[in-house]
This record gives C-alpha cells, structure tokens and sequence, in this order.
C-alpha cells in the first residue's frame, strides 16, 4: 500500500577529483554495505559519471540520518577528500527541512532544499 511521502531525501552531486575514482568507489562500496543494517534508511544509492558522483538518499526521519553519519563516521574526512561538492538538493516536509537547514549548517554545506507539497511511496 502507498502512503504519504513525509521522508527526508538527500541529493548530492560530487565532482570527484581526478585520479580518485577507483578509490571513491571502494568508499561508497563501504558506506553502501554498512547501510544495509541501518532501519530507518530506506535507500542509498551511489551512481557515476565519467567525473561525477551522485547520492540518492532516503530516511524516515532525522534521527534515521544521524544513525547513518554515526555508522560511516570513520571514514567520512577520507570520503570527503576525494570529491568537491557540486550541488545539494534536500527534500522534505516542512518541518523536516527546518531541521534540516540546522543539520547542514552545522555540517558547513549549502543547499536547495524543497518542500514537498504532495506525494506518494510505496
């Protein structure tokens, strides 16, 4: 059964810095396994581009992200040094953006955030 769209979802895109695919790619190979035990992630996946890097990601709530930054804390600077940080879109209801604008800059990033105004998952 459907129900109302009411996730956080994250949207990075990367440029991934030249000579560095083959290892940000062991990197999310990484973060994607150690996602698989986290509950309240319901997707993360990594695509590429010849130069780029992008991240689909979906949680239940904000407390669903920090489990997921609290599993790849040890390796996010050596994840991060590889990349530069093209874009980031986050969508959520308004209350979860609210929190969100808090979350990134804590973080020290920009982003587009968006309001979901109606929706569906499955």
């Amino acid at each position: 059964m459907k129900r109302i769209d009411s996730f956080i979802s994250i949207y990075p895109l990367f440029r991934v810095k030249d000579g560095q695919m083959t290892a940000i790619k062991k990197i999310t190979d990484e973060i994607i396994s150690r996602g698989h035990n986290e509950t309240g992630t319901l997707l993360f996946t990594a695509a590429f581009s010849d130069t780029q890097l992008f991240l689909r990601e979906s949680y239940v709530d904000l407390d669903a992200f920090h489990v997921h930054l609290e599993t790849v804390k040890d390796i996010l600077d050596d994840f991060f040094a590889l990349l530069e940080l093209e874009s980031l879109v986050i969508v959520a209801n308004q209350d979860n953006i609210n929190k969100m604008k808090e979350e990134m800059q804590s973080l020290g990033m920009q982003a587009t955030y968006c309001v979901i105004n109606n929706g569906f998952s499955i």
